[in-house]
């Protein structure tokens, strides 16, 4: 019986289909199954990739579990549950150090790093920028704004991953793609929603910024939302 891996073909192909598209292109399934060769060199770890989306609902949610909730999962196991911790710190710290977004004291500072993040997507998603009490940038939270409308996300572990941040106060960033940055009536719920979230566990809320076709509108500063 020889010792070659059964799934190098795959793995190879996959590599360069990701080398290839744009990382956006891919599913989030796809792209935890491709960071998960690394950890896990020797297993399938196609399926593994889509326990931990059914579990925890979304890449951004399986990055911010807890290790202990990630080595739950049948097949990731404790090297695979620390690589994708890791995976989430170092990405903060590059979008800290390469960005130099250390503080996001200014509104010309939110207003650029949500433009990076939001710019050439239509995803109708709310980044929640965690700060901490000299608005430095502690977390990020990425979740579909609708998620957080309709309740998909319960307020529980949305409160838990907040809270996991150590924020002293959150900004949302909206995004609206190539639409107007005004906000519509689902942006007043999220803001609404949020709002009350926030008050709840001791947490600021700093604004709500809507960002569309390349520009940025903030809620507090126009008054369309009283905190």
């Amino acid at each position: 019986m020889n010792g070659k891996n059964p799934h190098a073909g795959h793995r190879e192909r996959f590599r360069q289909r990701f080398l290839n598209s744009e990382f956006d292109r891919l599913y989030e399934h796809e792209l935890l199954e491709l960071m998960l060769f690394y950890p896990r060199p020797v297993v399938n770890t196609n399926n593994i990739s889509h326990a931990l989306v059914d579990r925890f609902g979304s890449l951004s949610k399986v990055l911010t579990a807890e290790r202990d909730e990630l080595r739950d999962v049948k097949g990731v196991g404790s090297g695979g549950a620390l690589f994708l911790k890791m995976m989430h710190d170092f990405g903060l710290d590059y979008l800290r150090r390469v960005n130099n977004f250390d503080t996001l004291s200014t509104q010309e500072q939110l207003y650029d790093f949500l433009s990076q993040k939001f710019c050439g997507s239509d995803a109708k998603l709310c980044i929640l920028l965690c700060l901490g009490p000299r608005s430095e940038l502690a977390d990020t939270v990425t979740l579909p704004a609708a998620d957080i409308c309709n309740g998909i996300i319960s307020q529980k572990e949305l409160a838990s991953m907040l809270l996991r941040s150590s924020a002293s106060k959150v900004c949302a960033g909206i995004n609206h793609g190539n639409g107007i940055p005004l906000p519509d009536d689902n942006d007043y719920l999220l803001a609404h929603t949020l709002a009350k979230l926030l008050s709840a566990i001791g947490i600021g809320f700093s604004d709500c910024i809507i960002f569309g076709s390349g520009n940025c509108f903030s809620m507090r500063e126009k008054g369309a939302f009283a905190f």
